[in-house]
């Protein structure tokens, strides 16, 4: 059966148009791809906001009664930077949690950018960071190589447009791309399948959902009817 199924899947595969474009044709379609990426904040629901373009993966706020609860934070310091200065134009509010849908840097790197004089709580999934300790412990490398090819990473600057999912970012070389903060590191953990919150009058679920990584959750704003999926849902691919 495996062999028929086998079979049957190259043959629908070799029925399919095969497409090539030109190098001017791909410029065309990127540059057309990335008027997306154009930095907005978008009022997505009452009292929910989302940065888009300032950074590599969206930034989102939802206010409360007396404080703010950050979904996810940027790529750098920079970015997160700018985003925060532009959330402080809504609402001067300080920020009482910061949920991280997963542990890749371009989620969490710019989180110093919004703590205030107290420490929020930072929220993220039990396994936080897992996938990459196997990887870091056996001195591997094929998943970067494949990550930098995946998103044309090492393409030149003059064909490196975006990265298709996301604006194209420059960190600098040598120096701290991401927060290394030990203020950044998680201080509440999703246990189980899902948990629910109420911070800052604000009600909130998490949800475990293994994509992307296997540390990834779902954060659930039913007031507002928002699901904030993090990378296992992209506009041009559903990454579940």
């Amino acid at each position: 059966m495996a062999r028929s199924l086998l079979a049957t899947i190259i043959f629908l595969a070799a029925l399919q148009p095969i497409i090539v474009l030109g190098a001017g044709d791909a410029a065309a379609r990127l540059t057309a791809q990335g008027k997306q990426f154009e930095e907005r904040i978008f009022k997505i629901a009452d009292n929910a906001y989302t940065a888009v373009g300032y950074s590599v993966s969206n930034v989102s706020m939802i206010v409360g009664d007396d404080g703010v609860v950050i979904i996810d934070t940027g790529m750098t310091l920079d970015d997160a930077g700018r985003i925060a200065e532009e959330f402080r134009k809504i609402t001067d509010l300080p920020v009482k949690a910061i949920i991280f849908t997963h542990a890749h840097g371009d989620h969490t790197g710019g989180a110093a950018a919004f703590l205030g004089e107290s420490r929020p709580q930072i929220w993220a999934h039990e396994n936080f960071g897992s996938e990459a300790r196997g990887w870091v412990s056996g001195d591997l490398t094929v998943q970067k190589m494949r990550g930098a090819r995946q998103a044309g990473f090492r393409l030149p600057p003059d064909q490196r447009i975006n990265n298709g999912v996301a604006p194209v970012r420059y960190p600098k070389r040598g120096g701290a791309v991401f927060s290394s903060d030990d203020k950044t590191s998680p201080t509440h953990f999703l246990r189980g399948d899902q948990q629910s919150l109420n911070i800052a009058g604000i009600e909130l679920e998490l949800v475990s959902s293994p994509g992307e990584t296997n540390d990834q959750l779902f954060v659930w704003y039913s007031a507002g009817k928002a699901l904030f999926a993090g990378d296992n849902f992209y506009r041009s691919f559903p990454n579940l």
